[in-house]
Formats: C-alpha cells, structure tokens, sequence
C-alpha cells in the first residue's frame, strides 16, 4: 500500500521534535529560540480584547464597594446593638439592686449618665474605623444634608441602625427575667403634662448640641491656618486607607487635629445629655433609642415628636458647623 503525505507529516514532525528535544539547552535565551516552553504556556490564553480589559477593574471596584459598605452596614447594627443594650441595662439592672437593698444601693442618675458616657466611648474607638460609629440615625441624617454621605447610603445606615435597636430591645427581654415587663416601662413616652412645643424644642436642642459636638469635633481642627480637615476612610478600589477621602468615618486620630479625642468628647457630651431632658421630652436625641423599645412594647405615643425634633435638631447643627467651617476657610484665605 502506498503511504500518502499526511500519513507521513506526523513521523517528520516526530523526528523535527525529537532532534530539537536532543540539542543541549544553554540558558533561558536558548530555551525562548528552540521554543521551549512551560507547561502553563501550552494552555491556550483567551484573547482579551480592550473593552474585556476596561470592565475587570471596574468589576473589581463594585466588588470593593459592596464589601465596603457591607461591612460598614454590619458595623452599625452591632454598635447600635451594643450602645443600646448597655443604655437600657443598667438603669434596670441599678433598680433591681436597689429593690433587693434600697438602703445600701440608692437609686442615683448619675450611673447613667457615667455607663452612657463610658459605653459611647468605647463603641466610638471600636467601630469608628469600620462604619463611623453613627449608631444614631440622627448622627447620619445630618451627615447627609451635609454632603458627606449619600442619600442611598444614608438610608442603608438608618436601616441597620433600627434593626441594631430592635434586636438590643429583643436581648433586653431574653436577658433579664422581666424584661418584658420593664420594656414598657423603658419606651421613651413624653410626659402627657408637657405641651408638644416643649417637647419638640427639647428634642431639637438636645441633638443640636450633640451633632454640633460630632461634627466639630470630627471634622475640624486645632489649627484655624489653613490646614486641611483629614478624615479616616477606606478606598473603594484598593482598599487601602485614604486619609482624604470623604467616605464612612466620622473622626480621625491625626495627630494634627482636635479628632483624636473624638471618642471622649462625644462620650461625656452623651453622659450630660441624659440628666437634661427626661422630664420634658423622654430625653431621646436618638430616634433608634425610641424606637426600639417602641416596637418590643407596642407603645408608640410621641414616636414623631422625636424623629421631627431629633432630625431637625441634627440638620441644624450640620448646616450650622458648615457654615462656620466656610467662614474660617474665607478669612484664612484673606
């Protein structure tokens, strides 16, 4: 039988491999002209063209982002957990001290406003380089009228911050064995012999003062001489921290600026703010704080007298630190 070409191609290329397969190798220059190559070379590579090579970073940007912000939304909901948990705890846990020994465990204010002092600070420090420790839906809301969050993920924030204070409000009961019944009594109901004027101007004032604080102690400076206000974040596509970037924190720790005792100044301004307004308003400041013992307890007289007066109250103090922010960047200018 006669043997055709192609049956015969594949014995020369057998040969053509093998003799080149013999010839001694003298280096990687040797190896690139005899076309020697490693086994990951032999797999083929898909041919990526310029659109395929502009959508991967991108995608990697999304990714980031959601992660990002994934973590920053489960951050506020444990912050808001845990500050709202210790803040309904202990005046409860101080009064069942006091009912079994009224003489030696008095029933005094104060150990609240130290426990809400203490708690803050340490949610603060803990989850400030995570979410921004806003655990106050009031806190975010002023960050938004501000530009200093967007809307979307200021609805996100509140979301998680509400869920936080369900959830701490529902471990209230589970922990303590009257919690159900003391949940009733922690549902921050305005007292029915102040008119609603009162109480809306308390509300509005006590979260005035505490954004104002936040937000001068956050994002101002000791030097008044044009130093720029740094904020602690984290960059959407690299992860990598940005001392610049106008993204989830609320403070820094730089050590030029007033921001590294952020944490302190909050605290104490929280701990104050607990002895003023409970005989007028409840003393909330804080809509998750009414609202979540208001959905454990089905009591949710006055409910909108805290979100109108909180909300304001924070609106206020942004636009009102803003402005003076602008002017001091105007005379430093001149």
């Amino acid at each position: 039988m006669s043997e055709s070409p192609n049956d015969a191609q594949p014995a020369e290329v057998s040969a053509e491999t093998s003799q080149i397969n013999n010839q001694p190798s003298s280096g990687g220059d040797r190896d690139v002209e005899l076309g020697h190559m490693s086994d990951d070379a032999n797999v083929p590579k898909p041919l990526q063209t310029e659109d395929t090579k502009a959508v991967q970073p991108e995608e990697s940007s999304k990714e980031a982002k959601r992660w990002i912000l994934g973590r920053a939304l489960g951050g506020e909901f444990l912050a808001t957990f845990l500050f709202m948990f210790i803040n309904m705890a202990v005046p409860f846990n101080m009064y069942r001290l006091h009912l079994s020994d009224p003489v030696n465990v008095p029933l005094n204010p104060n150990t609240e406003a130290v426990a809400v002092s203490f708690i803050a600070v340490a949610v603060i420090y803990s989850f400030a380089d995570i979410s921004g420790a806003h655990f106050n839906p009031a806190v975010t809301f002023a960050t938004v009228v501000t530009g200093k969050m967007t809307w979307k993920k200021g609805a996100a924030y509140v979301a998680a911050q509400l869920l936080g204070a369900v959830w701490a409000s529902f471990w209230f009961i589970m922990a303590f064995p009257d919690g159900i019944d003391r949940m009733r009594d922690l549902a921050l109901v305005p007292p029915e012999n102040v008119g609603t004027g009162y109480q809306l101007v308390m509300e509005f004032t006590l979260t005035f003062f505490l954004v104002y604080v936040i937000f001068s102690v956050a994002f101002d400076t000791v030097d008044s001489t044009k130093v720029e206000v740094k904020q602690v974040g984290l960059d959407a596509e690299n992860g990598a921290k940005n001392v610049n970037a106008r993204n989830l924190t609320i403070y820094t720790t730089s050590g030029d600026t007033k921001s590294g005792f952020a944490p302190i100044a909050i605290g104490f301004t929280l701990g104050m703010l607990s002895l003023v307004g409970g005989s007028v308003s409840g003393g909330a400041y804080n809509p998750a704080r009414a609202f979540g013992p208001a959905m454990c307890s089905g009591i949710w007289r006055g409910q909108w007298i805290v979100w109108i007066g909180d909300l304001a109250g924070a609106a206020a103090a942004g636009w009102t630190q803003l402005f003076f922010q602008k002017l001091r960047k105007l005379a430093g200018s001149k």
